[in-house]
């Protein structure tokens, strides 16, 4: 009776040490975006992942001007770990403009989402003025049109006029046919739209978007159809994916719209230890309820999702994570 009580406190000594080892306090730095975008939420949902597995982990955020920049924080050992958009990851291991060499000093541990459609705004009050339901129809008629690009320099600015260049179509070539291009933020562009300072506003964003909700709300806003031509080009250039904004997105909508979505992914550094990594990814699998009440869109985040990318290698932490829980 003895000896089986003594084994039965071994066996329970073990397993408190194996699971005390499993949940290792994590404290990480996350170079994300803005302080107060859909990435800030990110890290807030990272955070609540970690601190799951153990309170006395944490995922500290830290502002950056985008997935460019984030690339660069990892190798420069600022960062454990960075938000990116698949196309940013992708011109940075190819030593793509705006890096001059190839960057391969950090892994793929998870898309964290892939439904942020470019989605191409104008008012119902210009389109029916010049005839325009597509981006090709704005290619083909050459309207005087006003036009709000994201910031210059980070990756919606420079797939909107990638969209457009596939098209044959350049910022000075809007300039010559009386319009304009300026780069602002969602908050900005809202009031020119309104405003009537602008016709036409593009960004890579949910659907739903707050920006385009409140445009609307005081005009008659029109999404306009990307030609598949456009979509296939984004999706060889950035790695984008088809996507269609169904018809009751939007309360005037009134049809599906196809389009392109941007994937945003999670990304470590080559120095961070793969237990540590496999360790980030597997609290990610077994709380991703924590990450999908972040936001409205997350709820679409699964497991399935997290390791959907096909186009970068993922770190080898993450794929023992993944290989671990059956994905």
């Amino acid at each position: 009776m003895l000896k089986k009580a003594l084994w039965t406190t071994m066996a329970c000594l073990a397993a408190h040490s194996m699971s005390a080892q499993a949940a290792e306090p994590m404290n990480l730095n996350l170079c994300g975006g803005s302080p107060n975008g859909l990435w800030s939420l990110l890290g807030v949902g990272l955070d609540r992942v970690v601190k799951a597995e153990n309170p006395d982990s944490s995922v500290t955020y830290q502002t950056s001007s985008g997935g460019f920049a984030n690339i660069m924080q990892l190798k420069k050992g600022a960062c454990d770990l960075g938000i990116v958009h698949l196309g940013e990851a992708s011109l940075a291991e190819a030593g793509k403009a705006p890096f001059r060499a190839p960057e391969k000093d950090f892994g793929v541990v998870a898309v964290l989402y892939n439904w942020a459609p470019t989605q191409w705004v104008m008012t119902e009050e210009f389109a029916a003025k010049y005839g325009i339901s597509s981006l090709q129809d704005l290619a083909d008629k050459k309207p005087p049109v006003r036009i709000v690009m994201n910031r210059k320099g980070i990756l919606p600015s420079m797939v909107a006029e990638d969209e457009l260049a596939s098209l044959g179509v350049s910022v000075d070539d809007i300039k010559s046919w009386g319009g304009s291009v300026v780069n602002q933020g969602s908050s900005v562009a809202s009031e020119l739209i309104q405003n009537r300072r602008a016709d036409m506003w593009v960004n890579q964003t949910f659907v739903g978007s707050s920006a385009i909700r409140s445009m609307s709300e005081n005009m008659g806003m029109r999404l306009l159809e990307v030609p598949d031509s456009v979509v296939d080009a984004m999706s060889a250039k950035y790695g984008d994916t088809p996507f269609t904004i169904s018809a009751d997105s939007y309360e005037w909508l009134g049809k599906d719209i196809r389009s392109n979505a941007a994937t945003a992914m999670l990304v470590v550094s080559d120095k961070l230890a793969p237990q540590v990594t496999e360790a980030l990814t597997s609290a990610l699998i077994e709380h991703i309820d924590l990450m999908q009440g972040i936001h409205s869109a997350m709820g679409k985040l699964t497991p399935d999702v997290l390791k959907s990318q096909t186009r970068l290698p993922y770190s080898p932490g993450a794929v023992a994570a993944y290989n671990k829980h059956g994905l």
